[in-house]
C-alpha cells in the first residue's frame, strides 16, 4: 500500500520548497511573537485598560460619596424634624409633670392618715403620657424613682443624706431629661425612616440588606448617637466629632420657632458641613476594608485587575476620603446654588411646588452625572465602547492567533500545499512520468496513498516545527499575556487541520484532472479564495473593536471553511472549537478518499 521509493522521490522533489517555506513561516512567527510581545503593545493596552479601570473606580467612589452625603444630609434634616416634634411633646409633658410634682402633698402639714390619703389622690392625678417621647420620659422617671436609696442600706444619717442628694441630682424630670427622651425616640424614628427610604428605592430591601445598611449607616454614622461610632473614627486616625447639637434646637422648640430654625441657612450649613466630613470618613473606612477591597477586585477581574494592580492604584484611606470630600463639597455647593435659583422662581410664581420638586430631583441627577461621570461616560457612546473594548481586549492573542495563525501564517503553507499536491499527482500525469511509475509493480492506490501520506506528513512536520518555534518564543515574551503553550499547540493543530481540509480539496482536483493548469486553477483557486475571504471577514468579525469593524464584511466568514478554525474559542479556553476542527478533519478526509478513488478508477493518458 505504501511505496517507500515513491515517498523518497516525493521528498526529493518537494523537499527544498518545503524547507524554504517552513523556515519562512517559523521566522515570521518568531518575529511576530517576539516583537508584539516585547512589551510595547502590552504596555499600551495596559495603559488604556488601567485608565479606563481607574476612571470607573473613581467614578464609583464619587457616586457613592455623593450618595452617602445626600443620605447623611437627608438623615440629619429628618432627625431635626423628628427631634423638634418629639421635644415639643416631651417638654409639654414635662410641664404637666413638673406641675404635678409641685402639687405633691407635704407630710409636715398633715396628719399621717391625711398624708396617706392625699398621696393616694395625688398619685392618681399623675399625667398620663400619650406620645413615645412622653412615655419614655415617664419610664425614665419611674426607673429613677425605683433606684431611690433605702435608709437601711446606710449606717448613718449623713451617708444616707449624701446618697439621697446624689440620687436627686440624677432626676430625669427636667428639661434635659425631656430632651434626652426626645433624642432617643428621634434616633428610633430615624432608623425607621432609613428603612422606609430603602424600601421606596426597592421593595425587596430589608433591614438586613446591604443597601438598607448603607443608607442607615450613612445617616447614623454622621449623627453618631451616644458616641456609638467613636471607635470607627479613632480606628482611622480621625478625631471624634462633637456631639450633634440639639441644645440650640431645644431652645428654639421652647421658643416655638423650631421649624424656621431647621430651615435656616445657619442650621442647613451646620448639617451640610457635618454630612460632608462624616460621610467621607464613613465611605473611606468602608471601602478600604479587606472584605470590600476583595469585592471590588472580584468585580474588576474581567479587566485583569489583581490585588497587586489594585494596590498600585493607590486607593488607600486618605485618597478615598479626599476624593469623597471633594465630590461632596462640589456637589453640595453647586446644588445649593441651583436650588437658590429655583427657590427664587418658586417664590416669584414661575414654578409650582410640584415643578420645583421635580426640578430639584432632575438637577441632583444632572450634577451627580457631571461630577461623578467617568471618562467613558463623557465620550460619545461609539468612542467609549471602542476604548472599553480595546482596554479589555487581548491584543497579543489577537495578533498571534487571529492575524498570524488564521491568516498570514497560512499564506505560505497554502502556496506550498497547492504546488505540492499538484506535483504529486496531476503534475506527473501531465508530464508523463506517472506512466513510468505505474509501469513498475506499484499500483494506483499505492501511488495515491503514498502521495497523500507525503502531503499530510509534510504539512504536519511544518506545523510541528512552528509549534516548537512558538513555544520557544513564548518563553521570551515579557508582556502579560493570556496565551499559553497549551493554547499555542491547539492553534497549530487548528492551522494544520485547515491545511488538511484544503489539501484534501487540492489532492482531489490533482487526482481528478490530467492537466496541471486545471488542477491548480480549481483546487488552488478555491484555496486562495478561502484565504482571501477569511482576510476580508476578519474586518467584520467580533475580534476587532467596533471602531474599526465593518459588519458588512462579516458575510465573507460564511464563504470560507477557514471560519471553522475558531481561534477565539481556543484563546478563551472553551470547547466550541472541538466540533469545528472535527468538521475540518472530516472535509480533508473526504477529499483524500474521494481523490484516491477517482485516481484509481479513471483513464490515464499514458
Amino acid at each position: 500500500m505504501f511505496s517507500k521509493a515513491l515517498f523518497k522521490q516525493s521528498c526529493k522533489a518537494n523537499g527544498t520548497m518545503w524547507a524554504i517555506i517552513t523556515f519562512a513561516v517559523c521566522f515570521m512567527l518568531a518575529c511576530v511573537m517576539l516583537i508584539s510581545g516585547s512589551g510595547n503593545i502590552g504596555e499600551t493596552k495596559n495603559a488604556i485598560e488601567d485608565t479606563i479601570v481607574k476612571q470607573e473606580i473613581e467614578s464609583s467612589f464619587k457616586k457613592r460619596a455623593i450618595s452617602y452625603y445626600g443620605y447623611a444630609q437627608d438623615g440629619l434634616m429628618n432627625f431635626d424634624r423628628f427631634y423638634a416634634q418629639n421635644a415639643q411633646e416631651a417638654l409639654t409633658y414635662h410641664g404637666a409633670f413638673a406641675a404635678w410634682q409641685a402639687a405633691m402633698p407635704q407630710p409636715e402639714k398633715l396628719s399621717k392618715e391625711e398624708y396617706q390619703a392625699a398621696m393616694a389622690a395625688w398619685q392618681e392625678k399623675m399625667p398620663q403620657p400619650e406620645t413615645l417621647a412622653a412615655k419614655l420620659y415617664a419610664l425614665n422617671f419611674s426607673t429613677w424613682n425605683e433606684q431611690k436609696p433605702a435608709r437601711e442600706s446606710f449606717s448613718s444619717d449623713e451617708e444616707y443624706a449624701l446618697a439621697l442628694k446624689e440620687w436627686s441630682q440624677k432626676s430625669p424630670a427636667t428639661v434635659q431629661g425631656a430632651a434626652a427622651a426626645a433624642y432617643t425616640v428621634s434616633v428610633s424614628n430615624l432608623k425607621d425612616y432609613a428603612l422606609e427610604l430603602a424600601k421606596s428605592i426597592d421593595p425587596a430591601y430589608t433591614e438586613e440588606s446591604n443597601e438598607a445598611g448603607e443608607i442607615l449607616g450613612s445617616m447614623m454614622y454622621v449623627l453618631n448617637p451616644a458616641g456609638n461610632f467613636d471607635s470607627f473614627y479613632t480606628d482611622h486616625g480621625e478625631s471624634v466629632p462633637e456631639t450633634y447639637d440639639v441644645t440650640e434646637l431645644t431652645q428654639h422648640v421652647a421658643a416655638g420657632d423650631a421649624q424656621e430654625y431647621i430651615s435656616s441657612a445657619q442650621r442647613t450649613a451646620y448639617r451640610s458641613q457635618r454630612a460632608q466630613s462624616g460621610s467621607a470618613v464613613f465611605l473611606a473606612g468602608n471601602l478600604t476594608t479587606a472584605e470590600n477591597e476583595e469585592k471590588i477586585i472580584s468585580e474588576l477581574s474581567d479587566y485583569g485587575v489583581t490585588k497587586e494592580k489594585y494596590d498600585s492604584f493607590g486607593y488607600n484611606y486618605s485618597y478615598v476620603k479626599e476624593t469623597a470630600v471633594t465630590a461632596a463639597i462640589t456637589y453640595g455647593n453647586r446644588l445649593d446654588y441651583e436650588i437658590g435659583e429655583m427657590e427664587q422662581q418658586l417664590n416669584n410664581g414661575q414654578l409650582t411646588k410640584e415643578q420645583y420638586n421635580e426640578a430639584v430631583q432632575a438637577k441632583q441627577t444632572e450634577l451627580t452625572k457631571s461630577i461623578a461621570g467617568s471618562l467613558l461616560s463623557t465620550l460619545p457612546s461609539e468612542v467609549s465602547d471602542a476604548l472599553e473594548e480595546i482596554g479589555t481586549m487581548d491584543l497579543y492573542s489577537l495578533i498571534v492567533g487571529s492575524i498570524f495563525y488564521k491568516l498570514a501564517g497560512l499564506l505560505l503553507p497554502i502556496i506550498y500545499m497547492i504546488m505540492a499536491s499538484n506535483n504529486l499527482i496531476a503534475g506527473q500525469v501531465d508530464s508523463g512520468s506517472m506512466a513510468y511509475v505505474l509501469s513498475t509493480s506499484t499500483k494506483r492506490r499505492s501511488v495515491a496513498f503514498t502521495q497523500a501520506v507525503y502531503l499530510i506528513g509534510s504539512l504536519f512536520a511544518m506545523f510541528a516545527l512552528t509549534t516548537a518555534t512558538g513555544c520557544i518564543c513564548l518563553t521570551q515574551v515579557s508582556a502579560d499575556i493570556k496565551l499559553t503553550c497549551e493554547k499555542l499547540v491547539l492553534l497549530n493543530l487548528g492551522a494544520f487541520l485547515v491545511l488538511f481540509a484544503l489539501s484534501g480539496l487540492c489532492f482531489f482536483t490533482s487526482c481528478w484532472f490530467d492537466r496541471s493548469k486545471r488542477s491548480m486553477a480549481i483546487g488552488g483557486g478555491l484555496s486562495i479564495f478561502a484565504l482571501v475571504a477569511a482576510m476580508l471577514g476578519l474586518f467584520g468579525s467580533p475580534v476587532l473593536p467596533t471602531v474599526v469593524r465593518l459588519d458588512s464584511l462579516n458575510y465573507f466568514n460564511y464563504a470560507t471553511i477557514i471560519t471553522m478554525f475558531d481561534v477565539i474559542s481556543i484563546i478563551d479556553g472553551t470547547n466550541v472549537f472541538i466540533w469545528k476542527l472535527a468538521v475540518l478533519f472530516a472535509l480533508g478526509l473526504i477529499g483524500y478518499i474521494a481523490g484516491s478513488e477517482k485516481f484509481a478508477r479513471k483513464d490515464l493518458p499514458l
